[in-house]
């Protein structure tokens, strides 16, 4: 749809420049400069020859002023000329020529195909880039939306006043039925003729007021199920009924357990339990003279797995492993008749008498003995000349050697220690 605006502006546009071309034509060409000075001259001694119309040189009068008036148009001076001549005259004269000029230059350009080509040229370029520049200030997406809603409101409108089926008859005064991508509900009361489910049906209340057809899988499922489901509680409340029997029998008479067999033997012959009985879950024993255990052993801290025996830990690393809190201490086979006490983690292990270590062992395997005696001898340390008796053949080694070079002193026999010093 073209912008009448536009075209109206580009018309005017046109005609304006073409007009304002042919003014400056006329006003180029002296025939009309001719005209129009003459005109100007014959007003001017009109209003002359008013003035002076008894005189007796009327003829020398307008001679001098035609050649007057004529210097001055030529010299472009004519001071005073508003005073004799008429500026609504002279507009007048213009107009009618610019009005001719134009109605001759319109009727000349309306029969070029040029120009009216060049023209409708021009009015369909300005109404495009019109037309482009008013769409670029449009939100389209905006509009299209409100028109597409529009439409689609008139046309619900029109469905829910004008629809009609002849499969569907809706009487009803609020929604009764509401589909969904995953559900289809009805609000009120479904009525049907026939109903066939495909995959499967969950129903919460079933009430059946007709027949039912039991000539089918399903029905024959349903019945067993519900002659099983039957059975079963008519055997528990058997069973209960059953041992409460027992139980009361028990309570009132006791029980004979030399009439109770196991496997063809008496439970309880004499003082002892049959052998048949195998299992028991036993809380509390008396105690027992002896025990013989062929699997594993759980007896409090205790315990016995693939003959192995751990304390405070049911996964012992070794024939013995003992834990107290975060330390291990085992005893068991290092390599082939090689056996093995100490700690099989990362432990220092300390060996001492009277709860007192005599025998450090770090992690790293350093040994620290506090008192060490090989044979009849004993070896120790002292900073100086020891001061007690000794046995003979004692060595203590020098703790703090001097430049005397004594590393070390053996005993004599009694409180005599000799020196050892090393070689020069």
């Amino acid at each position: 749809m073209l912008d009448q605006d536009a075209v109206n502006r580009l018309v005017i546009q046109q005609i304006t420049a073409e007009v304002n071309a042919r003014v400056q034509e006329v006003m180029s060409s002296e025939e009309w400069l001719a005209a129009f000075e003459d005109r100007i001259l014959r007003y001017t001694q009109d209003r002359i020859l008013a003035k002076f119309d008894n005189s007796s040189t009327m003829p020398e009068i307008v001679t001098a002023v035609k050649n007057s008036v004529t210097e001055l148009f030529k010299d472009g001076h004519i001071p005073g000329i508003e005073q004799y001549v008429d500026s609504a005259t002279i507009a007048q004269s213009v107009n009618q020529a610019v009005e001719t000029t134009i109605q001759t230059s319109l009727n000349f350009l309306g029969q070029d195909p040029e120009w009216l080509s060049r023209v409708e040229a021009l009015v369909n370029q300005s109404v495009v880039h019109e037309t482009i520049a008013r769409i670029g200030s449009m939100d389209i997406n905006t509009v299209i939306r409100q028109r597409v809603d529009e439409n689609m409101r008139t046309i619900r409108q029109e469905f829910q006043k004008n629809f009609a089926s002849t499969g569907i008859s809706d009487r009803a005064a609020s929604c009764q039925l509401t589909i969904t991508d995953t559900d289809t509900v009805v609000e009120n009361h479904l009525a049907v003729a026939e109903l066939s489910v495909v995959n499967g049906a969950t129903i919460k209340d079933l009430a059946v007021t007709g027949s039912i057809n039991t000539d089918n899988s399903a029905w024959n499922t349903l019945a067993d199920n519900i002659s099983n489901t039957t059975l079963d509680k008519l055997t528990n409340a058997w069973r209960d009924q059953l041992v409460q029997q027992v139980a009361a029998e028990i309570g009132e008479n006791g029980i004979d357990f030399a009439a109770v067999n196991i496997g063809g033997a008496p439970l309880v012959t004499g003082n002892q339990l049959s052998r048949s009985v195998t299992e028991s879950n036993l809380q509390s024993v008396g105690v027992l003279k002896t025990l013989s255990v062929t699997g594993d052993a759980h007896l409090g801290t205790m315990h016995v797995v693939n003959r192995r025996l751990g304390v405070n830990t049911d996964t012992p690393e070794s024939a013995l492993s003992v834990w107290d809190e975060e330390v291990s201490v085992v005893v068991g086979k290092h390599k082939a008749k090689h056996a093995y006490i100490g700690t099989a983690r990362d432990q220092a292990l300390s060996l001492g008498v009277n709860r007192t270590p005599h025998l450090d062992i770090d992690s790293t395997g350093l040994t620290t003995v506090k008192k060490l005696q090989v044979g009849v001898h004993k070896i120790g340390h002292a900073p100086q000349v020891p001061g007690w008796a000794g046995t003979r053949g004692d060595i203590v080694f020098n703790a703090d050697p001097k430049a005397d070079r004594v590393f070390a002193w053996v005993c004599t026999g009694g409180f005599n220690w000799q020196a050892i010093r090393g070689a020069e």
